[in-house]
């Protein structure tokens, strides 16, 4: 039986992962076709993913919800305290943004309504200021999915990811509160 639903999409809804969502992420999360991109390159089993679950799904330095198609599970979406330092999240107010869906579940609109639900929650109800991402130069669907939300290229850590047999640069993205709220349709609205 699925948790609550804690945020609501158009498409999705997110929500708190429980432990038999722990088969659901294991399997996920050793198909090349998530795990590659996510330039997470270790299988995962049973008992890999029970601490996986435990150490980072029930972690208490960020946000990480089941993506939803009703009630079945299609991902994953996490908003983690920021990399700069321990703290610097109360500092600096931000945090970064990840995500992935099952493969039967990509180019179908779920990752961009996902991860908009997540970034209007880091805006509106954690009040963040910035929400940054990280991807290897090679993950386009990704890319363009961050610049659909209005995520800007700022930085480049060349030749930092290892892909199928070949350096790639990893390419962080970021988006500020100011400008997200520039682009809210409502905004400029009646």
């Amino acid at each position: 039986m699925p948790g609550p639903v804690f945020l609501e999409g158009d498409a999705v809804t997110l929500r708190p992962a429980e432990e038999e969502d722990v088969e659901f992420i294991q399997r996920c999360m050793n198909d090349p076709r998530v795990w590659r991109p996510a330039l997470d390159v270790d299988p995962m089993n049973r008992r890999q993913g029970a601490e996986f679950f435990e150490d980072v799904v029930c972690g208490d330095d960020g946000v990480r919800c089941l993506v939803c198609d009703g009630e079945e599970p299609i991902g994953f979406v996490s908003l983690t305290e920021s990399k700069y330092g321990p703290g610097e999240t109360a500092r600096s107010r931000s945090a970064e943004l990840a995500y992935w869906l099952a493969p039967e579940h990509h180019r179908q609109g779920y990752g961009s309504d996902a991860a908009a639900r997540m970034v209007q929650y880091a805006f509106e109800d954690r009040n963040l200021r910035r929400v940054s991402a990280r991807l290897g130069s090679f993950n386009e669907a990704s890319a363009a999915l961050l610049e659909s939300l209005g995520f800007q290229h700022e930085g480049t850590l060349r030749e930092a990811a290892w892909f199928r047999g070949e350096y790639h640069d990893v390419l962080w993205y970021g988006l500020l509160r100011d400008d997200w709220l520039a682009e809210k349709p409502w905004k400029n609205g009646p």
